[in-house]
């Protein structure tokens, strides 16, 4: 697939010298299974495409209606492909905004698990990061939804190194 960044060493802008953050790896630690995993990767949410449809939306997540910055989130997430990831800061680089924003964004999104899937965005270091706004419990149901489509992590919650850039997605249009 010509969308994804293909290099060999740690030559692209997203990957060069990351070192794992010792927070994410306590967090990770300190997270617990839930009893029931939602590894749902096949539900398709209606998501409005045009203009007036977006702007008479309410989200089911907030009662508000959904931002056009969110939307500008929601339209490149939608864009990664199964079996791939992106990260926040690759977003926020498309968009010329920054990392918490997007994950803010994706944190209210009401169009999961499709046809917006946030579960394939990561935090920069390629750690599973928060889920729907949730760092305790529900980053199990992110790993599952990636892990269904392919995406394979360490026992730590990080996408596994030869796995880092063969299914990193960040060719956003």
């Amino acid at each position: 697939m010509s969308s994804v960044v293909a290099t060999t060493g740690n030559t692209s802008k997203y990957f060069a010298a990351k070192t794992r953050s010792a927070a994410h790896t306590r967090l990770f630690a300190a997270a617990v299974v839930p009893d029931v995993i939602d590894d749902d990767v096949h539900t398709v949410m209606e998501y409005p495409e045009t203009e007036s449809a977006r702007k008479a939306h309410l989200s089911t997540k907030t009662g508000r209606p959904v931002t056009e910055f969110q939307y500008r989130v929601y339209d490149a997430c939608r864009q990664i492909p199964a079996g791939y990831f992106s990260t926040y800061k690759a977003i926020a680089d498309h968009l010329g905004s920054g990392p918490r924003a997007v994950g803010n964004a994706l944190s209210k999104n009401p169009f999961a698990p499709l046809p917006i899937p946030c579960h394939r965005v990561l935090t920069s270091d390629c750690y599973i990061g928060g889920f729907s706004g949730d760092t305790k419990s529900k980053i199990f149901w992110k790993k599952a939804k990636l892990e269904k489509e392919g995406v394979a992590f360490d026992d730590s919650g990080y996408v596994l190194p030869k796995h880092q850039q063969s299914q990193f997605f960040s060719d956003f249009k």
